[in-house]
């Protein structure tokens, strides 16, 4: 993405040096021609840093067995954060739960898809952060497939849901643990 920018900067540099140079400094076309080309750089610069950040972001899970369970027991660990309606790009449709022995995914129709804790290969922060609320991934060995949420976690001051599920994944499977939680980095 920086290469691409850069090589996309220095373009731009190397026209408006050659515009200046070859143009009329009284003409209006000069001007004309600086803005157009100025706000070309523009949507390329935002485009490329896009694609990269935002775009594909959000994998989809189409293989997932879902039952009707009841979910009433559990706890839950995700929250959907609310970024006038892009959050729907980046984060899973599921909401999140977990007991002492699986994972739940629920998606809108209720229905729950299943996972063994000791099946969650990685759990780990993303760089991307809604509302300061950090968006975190978890990554699970489905029949030799890998499934990948994300989500928003709970954590509050009342509610610790989300660093008890870090706690019993960190004690089933310490090596899925790719990012340390802290109060702090939330």
């Amino acid at each position: 993405m920086i290469k691409n920018i850069l090589i996309l900067s220095v373009i731009y540099a190397f026209l408006m040096t050659a515009i200046t140079l070859t143009m009329s400094q009284k003409d209006d076309g000069c001007l004309i021609v600086i803005v157009i080309l100025s706000l070309i750089f523009t949507f390329l610069v935002v485009r490329i840093v896009y694609k990269k950040n935002i775009s594909g972001i959000k994998q989809e899970n189409n293989k997932l067995n879902y039952r009707n369970l009841n979910f009433q027991h559990l706890n839950k660990i995700s929250t959907k954060p609310f970024l006038f309606g892009l959050e729907k790009k980046i984060i899973s449709d599921h909401e999140f739960y977990f007991d002492h022995e699986n994972f739940y995914a629920i998606n809108t129709n209720h229905q729950t898809a299943k996972f063994n804790l000791k099946d969650i290969s990685e759990i780990s922060k993303t760089s991307v952060q809604i509302n300061n609320s950090r968006i975190w991934q978890v990554k699970i060995n489905n029949n030799n497939e890998e499934v990948v949420f994300k989500f928003a976690h709970n954590y509050t001051i009342w509610n610790k849901n989300f660093l008890e599920f870090y706690r019993k994944i960190e004690e089933l499977n310490p090596s899925a643990i790719q990012s340390k939680w802290s109060i702090w980095s939330m």
